[in-house]
């Protein structure tokens, strides 16, 4: 059964029929891209510097790491989990490296430094989720807390203003032509990510094991998953995720600050609630996430081009979250 369309089962568990699912991948396939048809086509009417690659390739450099940091929530998402301490451990990542560059330590070395940082972060809240006696909610709020500190005392409120190498890959352009089209160099990372995560989910063992944990904890459980040890893999994967997001991010905008990432915990859920992925588990997949992201920063850019206010962003976006929600509440 495609991980992509439908939740996971544990063994033993009984199937839906076909034309079940094919009816939930209509519903969830169908209105994140009707929307979408629907935005371009107003705001090409409004203004026609919209439709330019220029644009689009603005669209897709914004929308690259937090589409990066998507495909670590969706995974969590599908197997019941979350995580609200995405936004502080970005910044926490880049910030190891920044000041490691800082002092001269070689790049590979403050990179591999930074995505373990976020590594481990991600595996104290696996280790801690696993036990089960807090909801993850509530030990990754309490992560961010601490990280929002911590980011804090190491920086002293002052960004690291030079990246250094990581600016050279990720804050510039592809070369013209086939096969990178000049595209923004951080388009490679987040293709990859997502191929990535899709091949996981779909094929791999442990992303088996999150539809099934998602779907039913206890049955999965019962059926022979280790649920406390797929917990602390999901969630430090999440991290190593989450420490590729802080090199992408920081090496685009060349800085890392305690502020880089703010709010990409409750953007990241967004985009893969919006998509199609289950906020309480079970169901998902990474193009569908995908699509959450493309929506999200489609909606951003043409409300600019529009003319109106970032204010009507928010508002836009919250409207498209409670929809979302409300066709995965029909859907179950």
């Amino acid at each position: 059964m495609s991980t992509e369309t439908g939740a996971g089962l544990a063994p033993g568990a009984a199937r839906r029929p076909a034309s079940g699912r094919s009816k939930n991948v209509d519903v969830y396939s169908l209105w994140p891209i009707a929307v979408m048809v629907l935005i371009i086509i107003a705001t090409a009417l409004s203004s026609p510097r919209f439709l330019s690659v220029f644009n689009f390739e603005n669209i897709l450099s914004q929308a690259a790491p937090l589409g990066i940091v998507t495909m670590g929530q969706c995974i969590l998402l599908i197997s019941g989990g979350l995580d609200l301490s995405v936004g502080y451990n970005i910044a926490f990542s880049s910030i190891i490296t920044g000041l490691l560059l800082e002092h001269n330590v070689p790049l590979p070395v403050a990179v591999l430094a930074g995505i373990a940082a976020a590594t481990a972060v991600g595996f104290v809240n696996g280790v801690l989720a696993a036990q089960g006696r807090a909801h993850p909610f509530i030990i990754t709020l309490g992560m961010s807390i601490f990280l929002f500190g911590l980011d804090t005392q190491l920086t002293g409120g002052a960004p690291v203003n030079n990246m250094k190498g990581l600016y050279t890959a990720f804050g510039s352009y592809l070369p013209g032509g086939f096969p990178f089209f000049g595209l923004p160099s951080v388009t490679w990372p987040f293709l990859i990510v997502v191929l990535l995560t899709y091949g996981f989910l779909r094929w791999a063992p442990l992303g088996r094991r999150a539809y099934a944990i998602g779907g039913n904890e206890q049955a999965a459980y019962l059926s022979g998953i280790p649920v406390k040890r797929t917990k602390i893999y999901l969630y430090t994967l999440m991290g190593a995720l989450v420490g590729i997001t802080g090199m992408v991010l920081s090496g685009q905008i060349n800085e890392a600050s305690f502020n880089l990432a703010q709010n990409f915990e409750l953007q990241s859920i967004a985009c893969a609630v919006i998509g199609g992925t289950a906020l309480f588990g079970g169901r998902g997949g990474a193009f569908r996430s995908l699509q959450g992201v493309a929506l999200w920063g489609l909606v951003q850019n043409s409300i600019l081009f529009i003319g109106f206010s970032s204010n009507y962003q928010q508002m836009a976006l919250g409207v498209i979250i409670i929809i979302a929600v409300m066709v995965t509440r029909a859907q179950r």
